[in-house]
């Protein structure tokens, strides 16, 4: 890794970086202080959640919802947070080698006396280490209020849900450093990858309800980060390696492409 590089990745998306950060800020805060108003209304919340439509809540997992895990799983863990980590892993991967190329940087870049690999291993490396720092504000700001709002989870529980959302992010960041290495068209990278994540993502929602989409099961990256409720249960050990290996691999899919490019300025 070239420490210049991943320098220079943080200077051009320090400005993206904080916004994403003051995003979860404000999702965490705003999620866990209205936690008491439910915990307080008891009996009541649980007839108005029992009143939802099953297919509802099959599709936002609501198990039980009243609980800590339960209701960061749904409110958070679930959907918005898992937005966030694609949000940039797409971006920051679209920018690896894609967005040089539409800035007309990449003749520049890649003529420097650095090896493809590693231009983007470094760029690579400045994503996850992105990455990581949104999980560490996310497990920090759950832990500082949890006790003031009363939310019982385990800490041990919270950091295996931050990794896994890391390493979500870190599979989407590696699908667009593919399709980035492939076509060499920032827009394009950045609505492909996004949408391959609404679709999975509409897919791992829909399996509850019908059968038609459940053969994409044991390959959606949703089921591998939120198929079960770690805050609750535990590690999922099985999803994170499934997760972090097809990172890698999609890692080197991504570098051979880059080798056989011919870079246009």
């Amino acid at each position: 890794m070239n420490q210049t590089l991943f320098t220079k990745t943080y200077r051009e998306h320090w400005k993206s970086l904080i916004s994403w950060s003051s995003v979860i800020i404000f999702m965490v805060s705003i999620q866990m202080s209205i936690y008491p108003s439910f915990k307080k209304s008891g009996e009541a919340a649980s007839q108005f959640l029992d009143s939802y439509p099953d297919a509802f809540k099959k599709i936002f997992r609501m198990e039980d919802y009243l609980s800590g895990p339960g209701f960061l799983g749904t409110e958070l863990f679930s959907l918005m947070l898992p937005l966030v980590m694609i949000g940039i892993g797409v971006t920051w991967g679209a920018n690896a080698t894609a967005g040089e190329e539409d800035e007309g940087t990449a003749d520049l870049l890649f003529t420097l006396p650095f090896s493809r690999a590693k231009i983007l291993l470094s760029k690579s490396a400045a994503l996850v280490s992105a990455l990581c720092i949104l999980a560490v504000i996310t497990f920090l700001n759950v832990v500082l209020l949890r006790d003031i709002t009363n939310l019982e989870i385990g800490a041990t529980n919270l950091i295996w849900a931050c990794v896994q959302q890391t390493a979500l992010g870190m599979t989407f960041g590696a699908i667009a450093l593919v399709l980035g290495a492939l076509t060499g068209r920032k827009g394009f990278t950045l609505g492909v990858s996004s949408g391959i994540g609404i679709v999975m993502f509409l897919f791992f929602s829909l399996t509850p309800l019908v059968d038609t989409f459940s053969f994409l099961t044991p390959i959606n990256p949703f089921d591998w980060t939120i198929g079960t409720n770690i805050l609750a249960q535990g590690a999922d050990y099985w999803g994170l390696v499934k997760l972090c290996l097809s990172s890698v691999i999609l890692y080197f899919v991504a570098l051979m492409l880059l080798n056989k490019r011919e870079i246009r300025s």
